[in-house]
């Protein structure tokens, strides 16, 4: 919740200054747009992100992902596991101050660059680990799973050729007998 936070105060500060000089030259519109532009924005703020924090939710059920967030336009997603093409974990400079981060899904059905269903503001172990499942989930290997499993193939092939060439001696010694 401390990001939405953040966010409203790029939008208090300036107006705060914008107030200031307003009501430099006159008291009376300082007090119109002090009301305007700071004390009605920070009241509907103030009821506005608890409840869209609460909201919030994000779950990785059974055979898709899951998300449902909003106050007055509530959005809800699905998208199955089997559609997923990349998951990525993302973490901006503010993010990483707070201990923040993002989980991005994206499929190849948009056509677009931007994520299906991201999980948005979890905390970065949380972030991580749901990330992790994700993967998991859809079928993406890690690079440590991806080379133990490279390895198993290639001794696989490996016993393969020694087979095949044994096979293909032992026509050659008949035939020389």
């Amino acid at each position: 919740m401390k990001i939405y936070w953040l966010y409203y105060l790029w939008y208090l500060v300036p107006a705060v200054i914008t107030v200031a000089v307003v009501s430099a030259y006159s008291a009376l519109a300082g007090l119109v747009l002090a009301v305007t532009c700071i004390v009605i924005p920070t009241a509907v703020i103030a009821i506005w992100i608890p409840r869209f924090y609460n909201s919030i939710s994000f779950k990785l059920e059974k055979d898709h992902a899951y998300a449902r967030y909003g106050v007055w336009w509530v959005k809800e997603k699905r998208v199955p596991y089997n559609l997923v093409a990349e998951v990525r974990l993302r973490q901006g400079p503010v993010q990483r101050k707070l201990g923040l981060a993002c989980v991005d899904l994206y499929t190849p059905a948009t056509g677009t660059t931007r994520p299906e269903l991201t999980f948005f503001q979890l905390d970065y172990s949380e972030a991580v680990s749901v990330a992790e499942e994700a993967r998991r989930r859809v079928g993406i290997l890690t690079s440590r799973e991806r080379r133990i499993i490279e390895e198993e193939i290639l001794s696989e092939l490996r016993r393969i050729r020694s087979i095949l060439e044994e096979s293909l001696k032992k026509p050659r010694e008949e035939g020389e007998r």
